[in-house]
């Protein structure tokens, strides 16, 4: 592997002895990579103040003596994203945007889409006013990941008898992956979704990205739907997403 530079978000920080930090980010071009940076913890010049985490960095990385690890030369500060740090409600609320890409990406396995997504959430939940934007804006990120890694639900239909979603009179999310009609089995596990559910999910799978900001989610469709969002990432990530859970208590 050669020197690189990448544009990347600072997932995680781990302190490796008294100096050293090890870094996770995720990156435009490698996708999630493990570096150490050396001396970071002592450093006044090449790294003070940029390794925080949820800080969009230009980093350049170098290979390391193992294949899976990078070594971190320098970064330079994009964005600190200081709207979420100055409230801590959102700050809480960005928290599963780092979770996931951490826990549920596969390491060197490059994901443009899911950086630009990434990024595009953590922007809205600064500028946010009001809960129902905020919980727009993390079930749209929700929804969209699992897009880009290749779990999209299925709302245009039931599952099992592909009955049209316009003709579904009660419908039922399922973790299963999508919708289920009342005349089938609801799998694993289902809920019966409000009025209007179905409808934003579908909305924040499929809108152009440029109309995403005008959805809004209200508080009575907004606990039902993370909490099903967040059982379904538990169920294909394999982990306990105590950041996702802690989201979904603040908007209840």
């Amino acid at each position: 592997m050669e020197p690189r530079r990448l544009h990347a978000l600072l997932l995680r920080c781990r302190p490796l002895g008294e100096s050293d930090l090890m870094l996770d980010f995720f990156s435009r071009e490698l996708g999630r990579i493990t570096a150490l940076a050396k001396g970071a913890k002592r450093s006044k010049r090449r790294f003070f103040g940029l390794l925080e985490i949820g800080h969009h960095l230009e980093i350049e990385v170098e290979p390391g003596r193992r294949g899976d690890l990078w070594l971190l030369m320098s970064a330079r500060l994009l964005d600190p994203h200081l709207g979420l740090r100055q409230d801590w409600r959102k700050l809480l609320l960005a928290g599963p945007v780092l979770e996931l890409l951490l826990r549920a990406s596969a390491p060197h396995d490059p994901q443009p889409g899911a950086l630009a997504l990434a990024l595009d959430t953590l922007a809205r939940l600064e500028r946010g006013r009001g809960a129902s934007e905020s919980a727009a804006a993390l079930a749209v990120f929700l929804m969209r990941l699992l897009s880009e890694l290749g779990f999209a639900l299925r709302l245009d239909c039931c599952l099992h008898c592909g009955k049209p979603a316009a003709q579904i009179g009660e419908p039922r999310l399922s973790l299963d992956g999508g919708l289920v009609c009342p005349a089938c089995p609801p799998g694993r596990k289902a809920i019966a979704a409000p009025p209007g559910l179905v409808a934003f999910l579908r909305a924040a799978q499929t809108m152009e990205p440029a109309a995403l900001g005008r959805l809004r989610l209200s508080p009575a469709l907004a606990r039902p739907g993370l909490a099903y969002l967040a059982d379904f990432w538990r169920e294909i990530s394999g982990h306990d997403l105590p950041a996702l859970g802690l989201a979904i208590g603040l908007e209840g």
